[in-house]
């Protein structure tokens, strides 16, 4: 278990390793289908410069889903001028949702619902599934994931699926975007930041992981199948990314899940699979996974023995390992990309001790020189950033 326990520790080399080896990945997924990292065109590009106007915005994935009104101003502003509601799925005892397709989509327009806005607004649908997004800027559900499975949803086009509902009652809006957490996060961010919004990178660093970026047909050649479509969005799916350098405890905890040989990358960092790997490596010391990682954070602060040790290095590995990921994509952005944003959304980002710091400092010993990166935190950015892809011609 030592040999395990130091191998946590990850080298400036190894971590230059992880970067490349990402970015070679990430290249290949820009250029073919089905691949390690799938690179999912979103369709929607760069937000406009002077985007403004007011959105419809639902927000699902998990149990918990929401609904406001966003109004975005011409000069980057944005703000909730209704709501958020919210609501929470009807689950079984034995697991799964206890609804069907019809009742999904109506429980979150009874949401919206709520909010009197009114029929004629864009929407924008926040939808944290794996989905694969059409030109049209609907998507169809590509599988259920996070505990949720409603039956007739699977294979469907869910923004036509709550356009319907939202009709039905009288609220049926003029456009549909369908965005994911991480999308929704790089639009946020470019939305509002300075510059260019195009060197811009959506991270999720929290229960799960994963990033997005914007690309067009000469970093993307798979992008030339859609003809006039310049710089998008792209969901890179990065937690699938099989990383050098795991453990014999990453093992172990991949073996134990249940997706044996996917997301490797997510299971090494994210706080949902952080309280496993101490469980793994400590399994006299009592360690709950489902209380999440701030017991971990806790330990880890109060020095609290070989528990807040491994807490320790468990939590500088994710954040080693979330920077040499944010590398990679950077890597694969133009060279006169010199100033990139990103956009960090995520609990374990924000909220643990020193965790951001740690990923800014590992992230700039790792980018060439006279690259930079600023790292921008914005309340509400999947509302924002649905907003932005609901109001985007």
């Amino acid at each position: 278990m030592a040999d395990a326990l130091d191998a946590l520790r990850l080298t400036p080399a190894q971590l230059a390793e992880l970067r490349d080896t990402l970015a070679a990945r990430i290249r290949e997924g820009l250029t073919e289908d089905e691949r390690e990292i799938r690179a999912l065109p979103a369709h929607l590009p760069p937000p406009p410069a002077g985007l403004a106007g007011e959105a419809l915005v639902v927000d699902t994935g998990g149990t918990n889903m929401r609904a406001a009104v966003v109004a975005l101003a011409a000069d980057g502003g944005a703000k909730v001028v209704k709501g958020p509601v919210q609501a929470r799925l009807p689950m079984r005892e034995e697991g799964g949702a206890d609804i069907d397709a019809d009742g999904f989509f109506a429980l979150q327009a009874d949401l919206a619902a709520r909010l009197d806005s009114g029929a004629g607004l864009p929407l924008g649908y926040c939808f944290s599934y794996p989905s694969a997004v059409l030109p049209s800027r609907d998507a169809r559900l590509i599988r259920w994931t996070k505990g949720i499975d409603v039956p007739g949803v699977e294979g469907a086009l869910v923004g036509d699926g709550l356009a319907r509902a939202l009709g039905a009652r009288g609220l049926a809006p003029c456009r549909v975007a369908v965005v994911n957490d991480t999308v929704a996060s790089l639009l946020a961010g470019a939305q509002q930041a300075p510059g260019r919004p195009r060197d811009m990178v959506g991270l999720i660093a929290g229960t799960g992981t994963n990033m997005a970026g914007f690309y067009d047909a000469r970093q993307a050649p798979k992008l030339a199948a859609f003809p006039g479509a310049g710089t998008m969005a792209v969901n890179l799916e990065s937690g699938n990314f099989d990383p050098p350098h795991l453990t014999a405890l990453d093992r172990a905890v991949d073996e134990a899940s249940n997706n044996p040989g996917q997301q490797r990358f997510e299971k090494a960092v994210s706080g949902f699979y952080l309280p496993f790997l101490l469980a793994a490596a400590l399994p006299e010391a009592g360690v709950d996974p489902e209380a999440g990682t701030g017991p971990l954070v806790g330990w880890r602060d109060a020095g609290e023995g070989r528990r807040g040790e491994v807490a320790g290095l468990l939590l500088d590995r994710s954040a080693d390992m979330i920077a040499a990921g944010l590398a990679a994509a950077i890597t694969t952005y133009p060279a006169d990309a010199l100033e990139v944003g990103i956009l960090a959304e995520g609990s374990l980002f924000w909220r643990a001790t020193g965790y951001s710091a740690r990923v800014q400092a590992t992230l700039q010993s790792l980018l060439p020189a006279g690259r930079r990166c600023s790292v921008l935190r914005i309340d509400e950015a999947n509302l924002v950033g649905a907003a932005a892809a609901a109001l985007t011609p």
